[in-house]
């Protein structure tokens, strides 16, 4: 599809002001899964949706994808993370076309007109993951648990992770108030901003405190985010914070245990990408 102006032309292919990006059907999707969208937008027909969420794909950073779901008559805006299997795609399907302009595993620079490595994601459904970025430090109380399912404690907890079937979550049970648990970046980085999402569940009567830091070689951590408390049982989405980055610096992600068993943390589906958050 080439889009001169803002009038689409059903041929394949997005035109930039140097160069061209292409979009190419890759896989059939459920509309109900919505881990990667960043937007969704209305639509009447296949032509018309193509004409709504093509233009804003190009236009946003951190689009590498669309689905098209004419049976909803709408559009999605996809972060570009290629999952391994289609989903559920029996109560509702869309077609999903990937941003052609680099290969798998890079994400195009708009501004550059180059493609780069895209980013890291750890979603906790392998071991070992190796497009994820964390690891269990070495400096901490106790180590962060890979589960499916509810957690072992009543009242605390998710039941079931974000996407997929696997999390990390802090289990409270038999630890100590204010110990921790800590994961640490495992990478090395480039000497620029970083943009860091994730989901995270912090249900219970004594959540205590998530945290993000960075940490330059030994010098002190600087707090980046920081969540306290009891706040519900549902999983929450960290839309982006900023993250300074370089090849010294470590990116830190820490839970606090409370002071009962009912101060299960949990994240999931946890992404770094190689730019500033929108």
């Amino acid at each position: 599809m080439y889009f001169v102006g803002s009038l689409p032309i059903m041929v394949g292919v997005i035109e930039l002001i140097s160069g061209c990006i292409q979009f190419k059907f890759s896989r059939e999707v459920s509309f109900f899964d919505n881990s990667q969208v960043i937007g969704t937008y209305p639509g009447s027909s296949e032509q018309g949706l193509f004409g709504v969420c093509g233009p804003r794909c190009d236009n946003d950073i951190r689009c590498n994808a669309i689905d098209i779901c004419n049976e909803k008559f709408q559009c999605k805006l996809i972060n570009g993370w290629t999952p391994p299997a289609p989903g559920n795609v029996s109560e509702g399907v869309c077609r999903q076309f990937q941003m052609q302009a680099c290969p798998d595993g890079y994400f195009f620079d708009r501004k550059n007109l180059t493609c780069i490595n895209y980013y890291y994601i750890c979603n906790f459904e392998s071991d070992p993951e190796l497009t994820c970025f964390l690891s269990e430090s070495l400096s901490d109380e106790f180590n962060w648990t890979t589960h499916k399912g509810s957690t072992s404690s009543t009242d605390t907890g998710p039941s079931s992770a974000y996407h997929g079937l696997h999390y990390k979550y802090i289990e409270t049970s038999a630890i100590q108030l204010g110990q921790r648990a800590v994961l640490e970046s495992s990478k090395t980085f480039q000497a620029k901003t970083y943009c860091l999402t994730m989901y995270y569940h912090m249900y219970g009567n004594t959540i205590n405190t998530l945290t993000i830091r960075t940490q330059k070689e030994n010098s002190t951590a600087i707090d980046r985010w920081k969540m306290s408390g009891n706040q519900g049982n549902v999983w929450h989405h960290l839309s982006g914070v900023n993250l300074p980055l370089d090849s010294q610096t470590k990116i830190i992600i820490e839970a606090t245990k409370g002071s009962s068993h009912t101060g299960d943390i949990a994240i999931d589906y946890v992404e770094l990408r190689p730019f500033a958050c929108p």
